[in-house]
């Protein structure tokens, strides 16, 4: 019979202070689940604020799906804006950026630790 070991890793990779704007949507890019990492949100929402401070708060958007878009959009609009650093538009959000948040757990089992191997039954059919 087969035996499988199934491995979940939710590391979420570096976030650098001296990465421009266009670095940290390319990476985020790189892999669709970076883009709904609940961990990215404050990052994304200081450089989206440092990209439009005089937007209004009450239309800032909340999901970190939205605000990929939104600083994407940003970055279509004003193509000199790729070149900016991080550290000069996000300040101290960029320490936030690097920490997992793992998924809800409301009504459901502990999540298990990252990259835990599960070992799987072995049946024994005769």
């Amino acid at each position: 019979m087969f035996t499988s070991d199934a491995t979940a890793s939710v590391t979420i990779g570096p976030v650098s202070p001296d990465w421009t704007i266009d670095q940290l949507v390319e990476w985020i890019g790189a892999d669709d689940v970076r883009s709904h990492d609940e961990a990215l949100r404050a990052l994304l929402t200081a450089v989206l604020a440092g990209l439009a401070p005089d937007a209004a708060s009450a239309l800032t958007p909340r999901s970190p799906v939205a605000l990929v878009r939104a600083v994407a959009s940003h970055l279509r609009a004003a193509p000199a804006l790729r070149d900016v650093r991080l550290r000069d538009v996000a300040g101290d959000a960029i320490a936030v950026a690097p920490r997992p948040v793992g998924p809800a757990t409301t009504g459901r089992r502990a999540p298990t630790p990252a990259a835990a191997s599960v070992r799987r039954p072995r049946l024994r059919l005769t």
